[in-house]
């Protein structure tokens, strides 16, 4: 854990050396001595008069910090300025405006390590300053700078763009001479920046694989939500097996591969990373290098710096450091990594342990905060999950974190959508849309594109819903997102399904599946399986129905949440139901009530079951039920009908095949009325009418 005495902030920080220094003690060591006594009589006054603070000597160097990028730039050309005349006196300056640690009056950290770096990149009698540094002087007039690209700064695990000073009394580098180290952008004007992130090769003890993976899933999505830009999920990345990063590049449609290595050693992380384009078949930015245990938050904000810098995409909103506490950080990390990984409920409520040691940590983390909200959405427990997203909204609110903001909206949004409070939900939906559109993070206004869509699913507007799914197919085309595109055509399926168009629905669900099974993500595959089986019952082939349905139950039962077991139990209710294999049918009708309690549908089918084997049920539950029903579609109005031997029932459900047969093309229309149900409530129809 940080030590108390230890102080994290903002500072500018300026690195000296004399070129040659070593050289010149080798050859008339009181000379060397003699020109080290003199740089300091000259700098540490101009230190103290442009607001700095002299840290120390190192050798023929020095390391001061000042609390602006201006003090310190001033600072060091006055300095150059003043040796000017000095032959005998080559000093290198370097200044960086970054973290720093400050402890026991000394410094250290990544802008200390970046601003040595600038310094031995320095020519004699330069300044060299990093791009922080250098639009903090853009609006000053005595400023002026050349650029001399993205440079790699080697063991520091960052990428900096590098600016040399121009001044009269100042030497000018030439940037050609910095091209070999310079790291090439990609041109944005002419293609959507592609890139996949593997996560990180765990070199250490197997119980520290969460740091590679934490760190991975961190990037993805800091990554994602910078603007136009194509980031591979980690799904797609995690079922790539054993290939060469050229055959993962090719598999994921992908320009750009970041891989790495971390490992934990005592207090220290050793990391490695290496970027590669496809398109070029070279490594264009690779480092190795430490960093203390007390850094583990800003390892990923470092990297994720780096990265967009090559794919030329700058975010709107600077990304911030969750946490300065370590400790909670590692115990988020590890929530993530066992919630990811999850094989029961063991699992699931370790992962809430650890999440709440985060909070208990830091209770500003509201990333942590948050994700301990979804879990209790997962949980069903919507009340707890209300009140945490409430309070992260106004804790983000309160310190400007803007994406903290947007995303605690969206989980109020999405607990007023499992309360069926569509109106509030769709308020705070838009309201978290408003904030992702000024942040330009396109997946996450797709996503909430995607959400509307769904409310309007659940309230049978199917205008709205055909709209707002168009505009998140719209985005995932742009950026060329492969995962958001077949989310697209699953979302397509559903339409068609809900409109009565099964064999439509079947074919966007096989596409889907087929997609899924070609970059081999198991969850879209469980997704593919459960939506097929569903359209094959209601086509009514009831076989291939099955299939489906019991591949999807198995996986589901491993790995599905609540929510989707329950669906899947349901259906498989309903298929033996219509099997007229009764004691199957209430197996899994029971199996899914015992998930999430009563709801007409199991119940109604229940009921049936029970009935045809002359068993007892409760009509009054059911009575009950149907009271509290919002919208009874025809598949449930017919069984009801059944059920209850009302005729209003069956005339509703006629009523509303009527209505999708009148909203269908002929061809369609004539393959909807050939399908069971509808069907069978035509025929009961023309009976009793």
């Amino acid at each position: 854990m940080s030590s108390p005495q230890i102080e994290r902030k903002l500072a500018a920080i300026m690195f000296t050396d004399i070129a040659g220094y070593t050289a010149q003690m080798s050859k008339d060591e009181s000379v060397a001595i003699s020109l080290l006594n003199k740089k300091e009589s000259v700098l540490k006054p101009l230190i103290a008069k442009h607001n700095g603070t002299y840290v120390k000597s190192t050798g023929d160097g020095s390391l001061s910090h000042f609390n602006s990028a201006v003090d310190a730039a001033t600072c060091a050309k006055r300095f150059q300025e003043s040796i000017y005349d000095d032959k005998d006196l080559n000093v290198r300056v370097g200044v960086h405006l970054g973290d720093t640690i400050f402890e026991k009056g000394d410094i250290r950290g990544d802008g200390v390590n970046i601003a040595s770096r600038l310094e031995s990149m320095a020519v004699e009698g330069g300044v060299f300053v990093s791009k922080e540094v250098h639009d903090q002087l853009a609006n000053q007039k005595e400023f002026e700078g050349v650029s001399l690209g993205l440079q790699s700064m080697k063991g520091v695990g960052r990428l900096i763009e590098v600016y040399g000073l121009k001044g009269d009394k100042l030497s000018e580098p030439n940037p050609s001479d910095y091209i070999d180290n310079c790291c090439p952008c990609c041109d944005s004007n002419k293609e959507v920046p592609s890139i996949a992130i593997i996560p990180f090769r765990n070199k250490g003890k197997k119980k520290d694989e969460f740091y590679a993976y934490g760190i991975c899933t961190e990037l993805i999505s800091d990554c994602s939500g910078a603007g136009l830009i194509r980031v591979a999920s980690l799904e797609q990345v995690e079922e790539l097996g054993d290939l060469t990063v050229k055959e993962k590049a090719l598999k994921l449609d992908v320009r750009y591969i970041v891989t790495g290595t971390l490992w934990r050693m005592d207090d220290m992380f050793q990391l490695s990373i290496e970027l590669y384009d496809s398109k070029e078949s070279e490594v264009i930015w690779s480092d190795n290098w430490q960093e203390n245990w007390d850094n583990l938050p800003m390892i990923k904000g470092s990297l994720s710096d780096g990265i967009l810098k090559v794919l030329n995409t700058t975010p709107k909103v600077e990304s911030k450091e969750e946490t300065t506490n370590t400790e909670a950080y590692e115990y988020y990390l590890k929530a993530k990594f066992t919630w990811d990984n999850r094989e029961g409920k063991e699992d699931v409520n370790t992962s809430i342990g650890l999440i709440q040691k985060a909070i208990e940590l830091d209770n500003n983390l509201i990333i942590a905060k948050d994700f301990l909200a979804l879990r209790y959405i997962y949980q069903r427990n919507t009340l707890k999950a209300l009140n945490l997203f409430k309070n992260n909204l106004e804790q983000a609110n309160e310190i400007g974190d803007k994406n903290s903001y947007a995303a605690s909206l969206k989980g109020i949004g999405l607990v007023y959508r499992k309360q069926n409070k569509y109106e509030k939900a769709l308020q705070y939906y838009n309201n978290a849309l408003e904030v992702f559109n000024n942040l330009d993070n396109k997946n996450e206004i797709a996503h909430i594109y995607d959400l509307i869509g769904h409310l309007y699913e659940e309230q049978h507007d199917y205008t709205n819903t055909h709209i707002y799914w168009g505009k998140a197919k719209e985005i995932h085309q742009n950026i060329e997102n492969i995962d958001g595109i077949s989310t697209a055509i699953t979302h397509s399926g559903y339409l068609n399904f809900f409109t009565g168009n099964y064999g439509g629905a079947l074919a966007c669900f096989t596409e889907y599946l087929q997609i899924q099974n070609n970059i081999n993500n198991k969850v879209g595959i469980q997704i593919g399986l459960h939506n097929i089986g569903w359209a094959y019952l209601k086509i009514g082939n009831l076989n291939q129905a099955y299939k489906s349905l019991y591949q999807a139950s198995n996986a589901y039962e491993k790995f599905g949440n609540k929510d989707e077991l329950h669906d899947i139990y349901e259906l498989l209710g309903v298929l033996f139901f219509n099997k007229k294999e009764y004691k199957q049918s209430i197996k899994y009708l029971e199996k899914a009530k015992s998930i999430i309690g009563d709801c007409l549908i199991n119940i109604t089918y229940l009921a049936l079951s029970n009935a045809t084997l002359g068993k007892k049920y409760d009509e009054k539950e059911i009575h009950k039920l149907i009271k509290e029903a919002e919208y009874i579609d025809e598949e449930l109005n017919y069984p009801l009908y059944e059920l209850l031997e009302d005729p209003s029932y069956l005339e509703n459900a006629y009523n509303q095949v009527q209505e999708k047969v009148d909203n269908l093309e002929p061809d369609i229309a004539a393959k909807f009325l050939s399908y069971p149900i509808p069907k069978a409530i035509v025929e009961e129809w023309e009976k009793v009418k």
